[in-house]
């Protein structure tokens, strides 16, 4: 009885625990076509690089708290307070960090200063 009792519990805590807001470092990066980066120079490119770094650096923080706010929100009140409160920002962090990878994608394909061909992965290999 008390082993059923146990692994319900984990079960619980587990679901639970799966309606947090994700850590920055598992949102996953959404497909952004290299397009809307081809036609701009190398120069632009670096401007937007810098630009997207600072964006996903910025969002990356505020995702890192709402995972630290839910988690122990789950513990304590059993709900996830980002959704509540609108912290979660994992979508938005997932579209700038795609943005991110098209800009390096066009550096690269480009051979503009401080890139490799071949270095940022293509997204059909992700």
């Amino acid at each position: 009885m008390e082993e059923k009792l146990s692994k319900a519990t984990i079960i619980v805590a587990l679901l639970i625990l799966s309606a947090c807001a994700p850590s920055p470092q598992r949102v996953k990066s959404e497909y952004i076509s290299d397009n809307r980066y081809s036609r701009e120079s190398c120069a632009q490119l670096a401007t937007d690089e810098f630009k997207e770094k600072d964006v996903v650096s910025t969002l990356s923080d505020r995702q890192r708290l709402a995972h630290k706010t839910d988690t122990w929100s789950m513990i304590f009140l059993a709900v996830p307070l980002s959704e509540l409160s609108g912290s979660d920002v994992a979508g938005i962090l997932s579209r700038e960090k795609g943005k991110q990878e098209a800009v390096q994608r066009v550096q690269a394909e480009k051979n503009c200063a401080g890139t490799q061909p071949g270095s940022i992965p293509s997204p059909q290999s992700s």
